[in-house]
């Protein structure tokens, strides 16, 4: 086991070194003397985020090398000092690692589960010692952040809000229909001697109104959930409730602020839940090719429903809408809100979850349920498998033979991003190397985050085709002067 972490360290080691500062995943302390006074900062923010290593005994500033009389054993009781500190109490794995002739602190971070967020420092309060993790910086977290944490502590019932003004006659006939038919084939015994407006009003797709005191038992109104699943135009009431799809000439957000560079094409897609899918996946067909798209439909398709179905409805969330914007090489979907309940990043990811584990929790619960039963116009349902969306665009890439999706996630978005098909980032490192190589040869010396930025490799690949390159003595690391950066050249006398 110990053997596990400790490759786990040296790789992450390389990959610092390779790129010059430590990372999002990953934060480093020298500790020579004494445990370091932010390290309940950095525990804050992986409990509070997704995650992390902390690595003690490690000179940043010496290029990310063991620091001269480190003292491993004293470390690693200070940081499990500094664990009871927290609210709640953070209990990471903490281990002694072997590295370069002298033992490293290496303990790895779990993110809490959002019903035990914030994590803050036990004698600073919520409000002052609560922490996130930006870039490869933990950042003090603001009230709202805050607040926000302690919000998901309960179920939300925003999605179960009636719409003022809103009628039945504002739903749409053909999708109600529908529903109802679909709902009356699962449960027969339930629902079939039940009139339309009663299994409506069961479903939580209407409810009473009661703020009318002029009407006896209430008017019957749609909810949030009935009108989002259901409605024939739902951004009469919520217009910022839809989708914004943008594409952009390049790789980045910047490329449109260049020169004479816009979007290539920007649209919103409004409509019910079933209707912005079909739409908002059609649309992208169209910009990205659809006789030989670089995505398969059905992951995008997937990727957009969710967004749609989890993202945040709070008062304060529904002026903002689901972003998609498309780049060169990659699609990101963006939704208001992030993972909610039991779902942590590493529950998400997870290719074999355990049966039973608590993997469908979901924000919107009556909304969830609704589209369960939903039809699309064309035919089919919007999630009739039920919470498994992430593994379904997992199998639908991985049969296309693209990579993985990625995802972030924040206290206040959820991004899923999904890159087009590149042999370099998912072949062997040799691949990996002579992409490397070929882009040096156009360039005097690149730094890690260049040849990353150049060929759209992801770290891990990065540092497994320099390492081979350097290794081989194909590549060699250099330095400038009054440039911090590390990088990297052809060895001329070494390339075939």
């Amino acid at each position: 086991m110990t053997d596990d972490y400790t490759a786990k360290m040296t790789e992450l080691i390389e990959l610092m070194r390779l790129i010059g500062n430590d990372t999002q995943q990953c934060e480093v302390k020298e500790c020579k003397r004494r445990i370091s006074s932010t390290i309940t900062d950095t525990l804050s923010a992986f409990s509070n985020g997704s995650g992390g290593w902390i690595i003690l005994g490690l000179s940043e500033k010496a290029g990310f090398t063991p620091v001269e009389g480190f003292n491993a054993r004293a470390m690693q009781e200070s940081l499990s000092q500094a664990c009871e500190k927290m609210t709640p109490v953070v209990r990471p794995t903490i281990v002694t690692c072997p590295f370069e002739g002298t033992n490293l602190v290496f303990a790895r971070v779990d993110e809490m589960l959002p019903r035990d967020k914030p994590c803050f420092l036990t004698e600073q309060g919520p409000y002052n010692g609560s922490y996130i993790r930006t870039g490869d910086g933990d950042r003090h977290m603001n009230s709202y952040e805050v607040d926000r944490l302690i919000e998901e502590h309960l179920q939300p019932t925003y999605d179960l809000d009636t719409v003022p003004h809103a009628t039945i006659d504002d739903l749409d006939p053909v999708l109600t229909s529908g529903l109802l038919s679909r709902v009356r084939e699962q449960h027969p015994h339930v629902f079939a001697d039940r009139t339309d407006t009663d299994t409506l009003i069961d479903l939580q797709v209407l409810r009473h109104d009661d703020s009318d005191a002029a009407t006896v038992g209430g008017v019957l109104r749609p909810t949030l959930a009935g009108l989002l699943a259901l409605g024939r135009y739902p951004q009469k009431y919520y217009p910022r409730l839809g989708i914004s799809i943008a594409v952009f000439p390049g790789i980045g957000r910047d490329d449109v602020f260049r020169g004479d560079e816009r979007l290539v094409a920007s649209k919103s897609i409004v409509g019910p839940i079933p209707v912005m899918i079909d739409d908002a996946v059609e649309s992208l067909m169209h910009w990205i090719g659809a006789k030989k798209p670089d995505y398969p439909p059905d992951a995008l398709r997937e990727a957009i429903a969710n967004a749609l179905t989890h993202r945040d409805y709070s008062p304060d969330a529904r002026g903002t809408q689901v972003h998609v914007n498309v780049f060169t090489d990659r699609i990101e979907i963006v939704n208001p809100g992030g993972l909610y309940g039991t779902v942590t990043h590493d529950v998400l990811t997870d290719p074999h979850p355990v049966s039973g584990m608590p993997f469908q929790s979901t924000r919107n619960q009556f909304l969830f349920t609704l589209l369960e039963s939903t039809p699309y116009p064309g035919g089919g349902f919007v999630n009739p498998e039920g919470g498994d969306g992430y593994q379904r665009i997992a199998a639908s890439l991985r049969e296309a033979g693209i990579e993985p999706a990625t995802t972030v996630n924040t206290i206040n978005t959820f991004t899923m991003t999904i890159t087009r098909h590149r042999v370099v980032t998912s072949g062997s490192p040799s691949d990996i190397a002579k992409a490397i190589t070929a882009v040096l040869e156009r360039h005097s010396a690149m730094s890690a985050k260049e040849i990353m930025r150049e060929l759209q490799l992801t770290p891990l690949a990065a540092t497994a085709g320099l390492r081979e390159l350097l290794r081989e003595g194909r590549v060699i690391p250099v330095r400038f002067q009054d440039d911090p950066a590390q990088r990297y050249r052809l060895n001329i006398g070494r390339v075939s």
